[in-house]
């Protein structure tokens, strides 16, 4: 239970629809013959530009010919045949960064959120304003199945909802706990009778430690960030996350993925115990689940913890899983988290929020100049979430300081979120070798509100600066970090080109990629972030046969329809999973 907790804390420190799949995912066996794939728009993502085959043949789990028809026929005489009738044929989608066991926990809530979100029960619609969220908030309270147990709900941003208080979620119920989840999953809002259920009172807290307790407003009944993970989840964790929920909720997420064509997906800061280890196996393992499910090692709350000692327990995480399944850790990986949430506000800027108010650390400067050094001694890839200007200039000065200290040819740091930063830190970042896995999302959902609150238009229409990133040839992945955007990869692409709100408003359109490079970065380029080029992100002979197939060529549809493209079906190591639209 312990590591369960520490697991969600290291997670945390860190418009959207989910598909309506009533049945379980089922796949189609292609047997041991060879099989062809043709008659459509194989698109392979090798090279520069769109590079096209008429022809593959997979063998068993594997790819054995990319080429034309006419050699495919000529080298394979007893062949399977799959007519793509015009479909596109692309390598597996992979979806760089997204947290399952967050992913798990808000489907099993009522979401009252500023975007719609549809799960495989309900469609949640949009709450803009105070007065729309807290109805919502009383009638989702009203109607919950649960009349004694603790009321959760995630979603609320105070942005469009206004202020949350103990005292008003005392009106919405004196006797029955309840705990509202920030949008970003790193606050918590609760009520007086669940500070009473968890025996939190102004003594307890005054014995948090340190960090934790700067991040409490006790009588606001507001826990942030460290307050948030390292206080309070411990307490709560057996209500908020027990194994029924997670089963659950993992089992919709593998819909929910398989539904937008991802056949791999990648968690950062993963600390499992025995039991959460159990779980993933023997759900992500089962023969209908069509995806590679990877792990890279957590970092934050191992090094506040244990000081070198992380190093250690990251080298571990290699024994977690089986050996020769499709879930395991990626190895001499790990993630580090720099400052504060996005969504919440609370990163790092140089210039400071026009309200006043202060971002915070995740690990503090000096804490992460000792890890960085640990971690890349030890010839590590370091992950590292930063999402604020002045959180990404301590970075880019830890790593330079590398650098100089112990010169890393391929160390492939990763830049993760990379919310703000100056051209100059890109420049810099580029020339330090770094790569960027970006979350495109912020622009879409987040850009106009922050214009208005805490950034500022120029600061909040230039966030994900990876238009010039691209010019510098950095590599460069996008993610959802799901929930915190839909984990939907042509969705994100549109984002990444269009930099549109849902509502066609654009911001700083010079800042986008090119629709290529968008593309590279949901397929080849995420695959060279997690160091497995060799394996998947394109079609290439010897790579694994895995594959999504989409109604439209997203090289040929007008750029505004590329969010709109339906997936047809996957296949995943030469199965056929069909997806039901």
């Amino acid at each position: 239970m312990k590591n369960w907790i520490l697991s969600l804390a290291g997670l945390l420190f860190f418009g959207v629809c989910i598909a309506k799949t009533k049945t379980p995912i089922q796949q189609t066996n292609q047997g041991e013959l060879p099989t062809l794939y043709y008659g459509g728009n194989i698109i392979t993502m090798e090279g520069k530009q769109e590079k096209k085959a008429e022809a593959v043949v997979t063998m068993g789990t594997k790819i054995v010919f990319v080429g034309s028809l006419k050699a495919a026929q000529k080298k394979y005489k007893n062949l399977q045949k799959i007519d793509l009738k015009g479909q596109t044929m692309m390598p597996g989608f992979i979806e760089q960064h997204l947290h399952p066991l967050l992913g798990a926990l808000f489907l099993t809530m009522p979401a009252i959120a500023p975007e719609d979100w549809q799960t495989p029960t309900k469609l949640y619609k949009a709450a803009l304003t105070r007065e729309a969220y807290m109805a919502k908030l009383k009638d989702e309270f009203a109607n919950r199945k649960d009349k004694t147990g603790v009321f959760y709900s995630w979603g609320y941003q105070q942005l469009w909802h206004g202020p949350l208080t103990r005292s008003m979620l005392d009106e919405v119920s004196a006797t029955i706990p309840i705990a509202i989840w920030h949008r970003s999953c790193h606050e918590f809002f609760v009520n007086s009778a669940f500070l009473k259920k968890y025996d939190i009172d102004e003594a307890a807290v005054a014995k948090a430690p340190e960090d934790a307790r700067k991040q409490i407003n006790f009588e606001k009944g507001h826990f942030y960030e460290n307050g948030a993970m390292v206080y309070l989840l411990p307490k709560i964790f057996a209500d908020f996350a027990s194994p029924e929920k997670m089963k659950e909720g993992v089992g919709l997420m593998v819909k929910y993925l398989h539904h937008n064509g991802v056949t791999a997906y990648n968690e950062p800061g993963a600390l499992l115990d025995a039991s959460l280890a159990k779980l993933y196996n023997d759900e992500l393992n089962k023969a209908n689940v069509p995806m590679l499910s990877t792990f890279i090692a957590e970092g934050n709350t191992t090094y506040m913890s244990k000081g070198d000692g992380a190093l250690a327990m990251a080298e571990t995480t290699l024994s977690t899983f089986p050996k020769g399944g499709k879930v395991f850790f990626l190895p001499k990986q790990v993630k580090l988290l720099m400052d504060g949430s996005i969504i919440s506000q609370l990163m790092q800027m140089k210039a400071g929020y026009t309200d006043g108010h202060q971002g915070e650390w995740m690990l503090k400067p000096e804490l992460m100049e000792k890890a960085t050094k640990l971690f890349w001694d030890a010839g590590y890839q370091i992950h590292i979430h930063v999402n604020g200007d002045e959180g990404l200039e301590v970075l880019l000065g830890c790593i330079e300081r590398r650098m100089k200290e112990n010169p890393r040819k391929d160390h492939r740091t990763v830049i993760v979120h990379f919310a703000n930063s100056t051209d100059e830190q890109v420049k810099k970042l580029a020339a330090l070798g770094c790569i960027v896995s970006a979350n495109p999302y912020y622009v879409t959902g987040f850009s106009e509100k922050f214009s208005q609150y805490g950034l500022g238009q120029e600061r909040a229409e230039s966030m994900v600066r990876i238009g010039p990133a691209e010019k510098l040839g950095v590599s460069i992945s996008l993610h959802s970090d799901l929930p915190m955007a839909p984990s939907n990869p042509l969705y994100l692409v549109w984002c990444a080109v269009t930099r549109k709100a849902d509502d066609g408003k654009q911001f700083r359109p010079d800042l986008a990629i090119s629709r290529h490079k968008a593309i590279q970065a949901i397929t080849i380029n995420a695959a060279y972030s997690w160091r497995m080029e060799d394996k998947i992100g394109s079609i290439k002979v010897g790579k694994e046969a895995t594959f999504t197939f989409l109604d439209k060529n997203p090289y040929q549809v007008a750029i505004d329809d590329l969010k709109n493209i339906q997936v047809k079906a996957t296949v995943f190591q030469g199965k056929m999973f069909p997806v039901e639209n």
